[in-house]
């Protein structure tokens, strides 16, 4: 009879633990973006993998209350679209000021 009851124990649970790993996610994107502006070029093998592990969780088990989350997911998605743009600027500026030593 659990699953009848209106706050749903087991979707608090789930609910919990996607917005714990979406939390440690975010930070590791934040780390990341700190890192290239101030100009470390970053590996990211580990956040690609700890990312892809969380969108394979999710689509195995989404939760039962997908609304509760699917903000911090956007924010997630919207972050890591920041960082590839700063990855890539961080990399053209490199290239140009690369090209400029050469030309000197």
């Amino acid at each position: 009879m659990m699953n009848e009851t209106p706050d749903g124990s087991e979707k608090d649970k789930d609910t919990s633990r996607l917005e714990e790993e979406i939390a440690i996610l975010a930070t590791l994107i934040t780390q990341a973006r700190e890192l290239v502006a101030t100009g470390h070029i970053i590996d990211l093998a580990g956040l690609s993998e700890k990312v892809g592990n969380f969108c394979t969780d999710i689509a195995e088990n989404p939760p039962a209350d997908a609304e509760s989350v699917t903000a911090m997911i956007e924010a997630l998605v919207e972050d890591l679209k920041a960082l590839a743009e700063e990855m890539t600027e961080l990399h053209e500026g490199q290239t140009t000021n690369g090209d400029e030593g050469a030309n000197s």
